[in-house]
């Protein structure tokens, strides 16, 4: 439990590193007049600061029950520059009668992205993330004994390009954004099965309520681009203007006997609520197949904007 313990505090160490070492940014991830939402495993394109704080996920796989606690911190350092920090804690309790419940803390995973184009009139971005995963965790909860390194492709198109007249406008609020990404083994014991690369790829398909409001219906007409995105108050009214549905598909290999490989998949659907100062929601999670699991499990996030609510710590380096 110490080795936890000594864990979580260099995480939080390195978090308050990147926040006091640099000048202000913006929270969320705008590209045009589209916000888009922080979802519950796909990687956002756009380079933000954001604490998400936890993103708590509970499923029945093959091998037993998994629930998994984790958390993460980015920084945007450069407009179109971020870092970012990751880890979790988790417990396994094996589908095998008198097994026993484990618990212990996953993989440091530390990484940096960059926004390689962004055309805010199509309300498109394009970004690269490079991230590498330490060993650092429990392999009797999951944890691989090696270092991952993982190459990915992010992207997010918003629907707004759309004709404004005709029915055609009602889809305007609709966006994607998903990724797509390389894990390459590197260290560790060679022999181990884990131990291949493996391609992993997310899709998140979500409609945009307040898009809907202010560049649709034009009920938001009287706010200004920023807080224009989110209706004020706290009326159950003003909770749904502020609401973003989705779907998302999530997709991975997972390593079989010797030298084969099986797709894990997931598909998640739900709801975010998104105001001035965080992101709080959650989903249901279907398994794909067979290999994946048998039962319906569920994630929540949580994401706090820490520079609007603090806003000394959206400095960012000079530029």
């Amino acid at each position: 439990m110490l080795r936890f313990i000594r864990i979580g505090m260099a995480g939080v160490s390195l978090a308050a590193v990147l926040l006091l070492a640099t000048g202000r940014a913006v929270a969320h991830g705008i590209v045009g007049k589209r916000l888009f939402i922080e979802p519950l495993v796909t990687e956002d394109a756009s380079p933000k600061n954001e604490f998400d704080f936890p993103v708590l996920e509970v499923i029945q796989g093959p091998e037993g029950h998994h629930v998994t606690f984790n958390y993460s911190l980015e920084k945007k350092v450069l407009p179109r520059f971020s870092v970012d920090f990751e880890h979790s804690f988790g417990w396994f309790t094996p589908g095998l009668p008198g097994a026993p419940s484990r618990f212990g803390a996953g993989n440091i995973g530390l990484g940096v992205k960059y926004a390689l184009y962004k055309n805010p009139a199509h309300e498109f971005i394009v970004s690269g993330k490079f991230g590498i995963e330490m060993p650092t965790g429990d392999t009797s909860i999951g944890a691989d004994p090696f270092t991952t390194l993982s190459p990915e492709l992010l992207y997010g198109k918003g629907f707004g390009d759309l004709p404004s007249g005709g029915g055609l406008r009602w889809l305007r609020p609709f966006a994607v954004q998903g990724d797509v990404a390389l894990d390459f083994p590197a260290g560790g014991p060679p022999a181990h099965p884990g131990r291949r690369t493996m391609p992993r790829a997310d899709v998140v398909l979500e409609y945009s309520i307040p898009y809907l409001n202010q560049f649709v219906r034009h009920a938001n007409r009287d706010y200004s681009l920023g807080d224009g995105f989110f209706r004020k108050g706290h009326s159950l009214g003003e909770i749904i203007g502020n609401l973003f549905p989705f779907s998302e598909f999530n997709f991975s290999a997972a390593p079989v006997g010797p030298a084969g490989r099986r797709t894990l998949g997931f598909f998640r659907p739900g709801v975010v609520y998104v105001g001035h100062y965080f992101e709080v929601g959650g989903a249901a999670e279907f398994p794909t197949n067979g290999f994946t699991g048998h039962s319906i499990g569920g994630m929540a996030i949580f994401d706090l904007f820490f520079d609007d609510v603090f806003p000394a710590l959206g400095r960012m380096l000079p530029h």
